[in-house]
């Protein structure tokens, strides 16, 4: 563990979350230090990026994982423990989430890996759960917008913005 770790325990990333450690303070520094972090994996990834299970899928599910371990505390705290302090913290950093996970579905390196995968020679050996992986992240892509470019692509991810912000909003309002 290294001492950002440490101080912020949203970003152990596994296990149990020790929700008794985690402050409303934690949320801005450490979702903004993960996505960073998680930012320079998927470059690295779509840079060495190769159409097989172990260097496509294993280095994505650990990203996602990493993602969905840490955000899902802070949404977990927004409906156990909310409150005005933790709204503002959450608003404050979904915009980056969303512009992360919109960049993620969006990458062409890792959807061009995905369809290499299917029509590969491996794909026979591949199992049936394996082979519905990479299918159905062919269609998350698709869906996600990798095909969009230019003003398309940013009036997709601004929708994808505006209906974050709508869903904090209701499930906001539906808390009060």
């Amino acid at each position: 563990m290294t001492a950002t770790t440490i101080q912020n325990p949203l970003l152990i990333g596994a296990g149990l979350p020790p929700f008794d450690d985690i402050e409303t303070r934690h949320v801005v520094p450490g979702i903004k230090a993960l996505i960073e972090e998680l930012s320079t994996k998927l470059e690295a990834l779509e840079q060495s990026v190769k159409p097989t299970w172990e260097s496509l899928v294993d280095p994505l599910s650990e990203i996602e994982e990493r993602l969905r371990w840490s955000w899902g505390i802070v949404g977990h705290l927004m409906g156990v423990k909310n409150s005005p302090d933790l709204r503002a913290a959450y608003e404050e950093v979904q915009p980056l989430l969303v512009q992360f996970v919109n960049r993620l579905g969006q990458s062409k390196p890792i959807y061009e890996a995905f369809k290499r995968i299917r029509s590969s020679a491996d794909w026979d050996s591949l199992e049936p759960a394996q082979q519905r992986i990479v299918e159905s992240s062919i269609r998350e892509a698709e869906l996600s917008g990798v095909g969009l470019e230019g003003e398309a692509k940013e009036r997709f991810n601004d929708i994808q913005q505006a209906l974050a912000e709508l869903s904090t909003k209701f499930s906001n309002n539906v808390l009060d």
